[in-house]
Parts: structure tokens; sequence; C-alpha cells
């Protein structure tokens, strides 16, 4: 996920910053209360719907889409930067930087199609037909050239971001049927 890019003023900006699952919650309470509004307008974690078999049956889960990450938004780097530069001790939970990621547009308006209001991607359904994947209901439908591994034993397929950078990220995907 470490990547820099330039930013352009008045654009709101999302910001990938590494943060250990163990601390997520204090760590995003202390972004919310000690960096100003300037700094950052929102905080979360993007999260998405997984199948998980226990107990005899599927149960459908919420899971992060990019584990041991937090999201801030911001439309002032600099700001932000300098916030976290004086809270860096109290939000530092383990040796790696303190270093805000930046995304590029492109990928944030790809994320933003497929998450909800509540930076939720719920899970899709499909079927494979000769070799091609064919996305039926959820958010994935219409983005299957984006897919790159499909895993029909835990539901999931791995999709590559577009933009810049090579990122990737598991979403939740049930296959049907395959013939």
């Amino acid at each position: 996920l470490r990547v820099r890019c330039s930013t352009k003023e008045g654009i709101i900006i999302w910001y990938a910053l590494y943060c250990p699952d163990s601390h997520k919650e204090q760590f995003m309470g202390a972004c919310r209360r000690e960096l100003s509004q300037q700094a950052v307008s929102d905080v979360f974690v993007l999260t998405c719907d997984r199948m998980r078999r226990y107990e005899g049956s599927w149960h459908l889960e919420k899971k992060p889409l990019f584990p041991e990450y937090i999201f801030l938004e911001s439309s002032d780097e600099k700001e932000l930067e300098k916030g976290l530069r004086q809270y860096q001790e109290q939000m530092q939970a383990s040796d790696r930087e303190c270093q805000p990621i930046p995304f590029h547009e492109e990928e944030k308006r790809f994320l933003l199609s497929l998450c909800n209001d509540r930076h939720h991607i719920g899970m899709s359904k499909g079927y494979i037909q000769n070799g091609c994947t064919h996305v039926t209901e959820g958010p994935l439908q219409g983005k299957e050239e984006l897919i790159r591994k499909i895993d029909r034993h835990k539901r999931t397929a791995m999709l590559e971001l577009p933009g810049g950078e090579k990122r990737r990220m598991t979403a939740g995907l049930e296959i049907i049927s395959k013939s």
C-alpha cells in the first residue's frame, strides 16, 4: 500500500494509515479527537462482507477490506501530516512510520462505486460459464474485468484496483454455478 502522489487543492483525498487491529478503535478515536477538521474530515475503516463456514453452515461476516489500515479523508495533506506528527507518539502502535499513504483519485472513485454510505462493500453473487465470470448481483457486477483470482471455497474474489499502483483487495463473491 505504500505510495506517494501529488495532491490538488480542494480535492478530497483518502489516505491509508497503518494501524494494528488491536489498536484500531483507540487510534480512530484519537484521530477524531486530536486532529483538526482542516486536517481530517472523516476517519473510517473500509469493510466488506465475506462468507465463512463454521458449525456446519455458512455465515456472513463483516471483515476489514485492508486489514491493519484505517482511512483518513482530507483535503489538506500538509495539515494532516502536521497533525499526525504532533500526535505520533500517542497514535503510533508499532515502529512503522506514521505516514499517510494517499490513494489515487481513480482508486478512490472505484472504491466509492463499490461501497455504501457506511464504507462497506456487500456480498456479490455470480456464475462461471465457459471460463468467464459473470456477476449477477452485488457491487462487483460490471467489474468482472478487474477480478484476478476467484477462490470458490472461501467465496472470495481478488481484484486489482484501477489506477497508478497495482493494489489488490479481496471482496466477497459467491459463485452459484460453474459450467
